[in-house]
């Protein structure tokens, strides 16, 4: 019996001690159920493990750290749908603007350079490649209804053309030593004008004191002012551009191509193309008045020579500017041979 109750002790104390350390280990959020810790997150007395039986899919535990939280609002504005306006494709340029507009060297008096416009550029392609026979007719018609006479600067000379005379005021003047004239002996002689009549091929040289280098006076110092000099005609002439375009016109039309619109500065030109035999000319061309105003030779296709007619304008040059006038014929408002006529 002694045994027995001891026995029964050592089961008690083991019980007792098993408790305890449960309830020890078990602290919140655990508790004890069934001789094991649960979790209790809610603290009502139950394991939450026993309340994942809602068949939702979602563990309650993770019900549990949401529960309480707002969903966050999610706020989805109203768009409006705008108007976007459609532009249909632009029409590739097969040409730079800058090959469509070449840049040509020259000026003209007293014109301000011009902006090339968008106009100016389709104004281009649409008169691109067009036959020149009926333009010749125009530019023909254009010069002999409306051009009287016509001056230009041509290598550094100014050049006055009216009827079949013209003069020539030479940029720089000419200087002769030991001449005889009309049975007159000049140790030096000076000319600075030449007057030539087309007709009759002949060029005559007069000092007239246009070259301010030579000085207004020098010509009367030394008695040269109404003396004749005879020339060589051939040597002072140079080609007119009446005479281009007389030349194309004459041309048969196949070989005549206008190839659209260019400018000489700020002066709107047109191009014009034309061979013969092994010569090939490229002639730019204002047809407000029917002239070229610059001209490029090719020979066998290699370059020759170019003509610019710089300051071309046209019916300034009256009947006295292309003849030689003494001294009694020039008004005191003019002054004598001046540089400006």
């Amino acid at each position: 019996m002694r045994r027995l109750g001891i026995i029964a002790m050592f089961c008690i104390m083991v019980l007792l001690v098993s408790c305890s350390s449960i309830s020890e280990e078990c602290e919140k959020p655990f508790i004890e159920k069934d001789g094991e810790c649960c979790l209790d997150l809610d603290d009502d007395g139950i394991c939450d493990t026993e309340k994942n039986n809602d068949d939702d899919g979602i563990c309650d535990t993770e019900k549990n750290k949401t529960e309480g939280q707002a969903e966050p609002e999610v706020v989805v504005e109203e768009t409006k749908e705008v108007p976007v306006e459609k532009k249909e494709p632009k029409e590739e340029k097969k040409e730079k603007i800058e090959e469509k507009v070449p840049a040509i060297t020259g000026s003209v008096v007293g014109v301000e350079d011009e902006e090339i416009t968008e106009d100016d550029i389709q104004e281009f392609k649409e008169s691109a490649s067009i036959d020149a026979k009926d333009l010749l007719e125009q530019l023909m018609k254009t010069y002999t209804e409306d051009v009287e006479s016509y001056k230009y600067n041509f290598a550094g000379d100014w050049y006055y053309f009216r009827g079949n005379k013209m003069k020539i005021k030479l940029g720089e003047s000419i200087h002769y030593s030991s001449q005889d004239i009309a049975g007159k002996h000049y140790p030096v002689f000076y000319i600075d004008t030449v007057y030539i009549d087309i007709i009759n091929k002949t060029a005559t040289g007069y000092c007239e004191g246009n070259d301010p280098r030579l000085g207004n006076k020098k010509c009367a110092e030394l008695d040269l002012q109404d003396v004749q000099y005879p020339l060589n005609y051939a040597h002072f002439y140079t080609k007119r551009p009446d005479e281009w375009l007389f030349e194309v016109y004459t041309l048969d039309p196949e070989v005549k191509t206008e190839t659209g619109n260019y400018y000489l500065g700020p002066r709107k030109v047109k191009r014009l193309e034309y061979t013969g035999g092994l010569k090939k000319v490229i002639m730019y061309y204002d047809e407000s008045i029917g002239l070229p105003i610059k001209i490029n030779t090719f020979i066998n296709d290699q370059f020759s020579k170019v003509w610019l007619y710089d300051f071309l304008s046209i019916n300034t040059v009256k009947d006295k500017h292309v003849r030689h006038r003494s001294a009694d014929e020039i008004s005191s408002k003019e002054g004598f041979y001046s540089t400006a006529n």
